[in-house]
């Protein structure tokens, strides 16, 4: 089943001694468009603000009372390595944390989440890489010290304006994901009010043509006409069911990913 990734926002964390904090935020995988770590606020009991959960570490989540359950400490969470709110995560924080809670290193060793079965269309996502506007990004990061990272966040990217091939036309308002262990993210929620008169609409990752990160911008390879013509996403149909997937599909005469 697909959730809405922002729709977990606020939700209890518990362990295994009781409660930890609540959600405040998400990191996904640049690379690879997968939910890596959950943002914990822990509020005034630990000496760190916030802290980073991994997915790996979730054992369930209760929708109806709004709970997510992991099988850590607060004991291990006091003693984790802390990162500051608001700030990117580097690599060598990331390595730092991982290697403290035993997680596995996603982007060395293979486990669920890097499985050809969920990662369908992976092969276009690795294109995200080949951004249109690198060169304008590399001259940006000469002239500011900008962390090295693989990791974007939620709150970050929520409200990055969308470009069709032939004009504007939205910015991004949620990320659709994997309910179950992949964490793997299958859709973009796009707010249309400027230019369709309030319509939702919805994008895989995979027709994303190229993302520029320094503007806050993503450039989707579908024109304008088709966007408009394209299912409507309408929440209080939500979650999403096979018969829109098909429909989606089908209006963009794309390859789908169950196939």
């Amino acid at each position: 089943m697909l959730r809405k990734l922002h729709s977990l926002k606020s939700f209890v964390v518990h362990g295994r001694n009781g409660k930890l904090g609540k959600v405040d935020d998400f990191f996904f995988d640049q690379k690879q468009f997968v939910v890596r770590y959950l943002v914990i606020d822990t509020g005034n009991w630990l000496e760190h603000e916030q802290t980073l959960i991994s997915t790996h570490a979730i054992d369930d989540i209760d929708f109806d009372s709004s709970k997510v359950y992991v099988n850590l400490s607060s004991e291990q969470l006091e003693d984790s390595p802390s990162i500051e709110k608001n700030q990117p995560i580097s690599k060598a924080k990331e390595k730092a944390l991982i290697e403290y809670f035993g997680w596995p290193d996603y982007w060395k060793k293979t486990h669920s989440s890097d499985s050809e079965l969920i990662h369908a269309g992976i092969t276009e996502r690795k294109k995200l890489l080949d951004f249109k506007t690198l060169k304008k990004e590399e001259e940006a990061k000469q002239k500011a010290d900008i962390v090295d990272t693989n990791l974007r966040s939620l709150e970050e990217i929520r409200g990055y304006k969308i470009h069709a091939q032939d004009d504007k036309f939205g910015h991004l308002e949620d990320l659709f994901v994997e309910e179950e262990d992949s964490w793997i993210i299958r859709y973009l929620l796009i707010d249309t009010r400027n230019i369709m008169e309030g319509k939702l609409v919805i994008i895989a990752p995979d027709w994303i043509e190229s993302i520029n990160w320094f503007d806050k911008e993503l450039f989707i390879n579908k024109d304008k006409k088709e966007i408009e013509e394209s299912p409507e996403y309408k929440e209080e149909k939500a979650p999403i069911d096979k018969n829109y997937e098909e429909l989606l599909y089908d209006h963009y005469d794309e390859k789908k990913y169950w196939n």
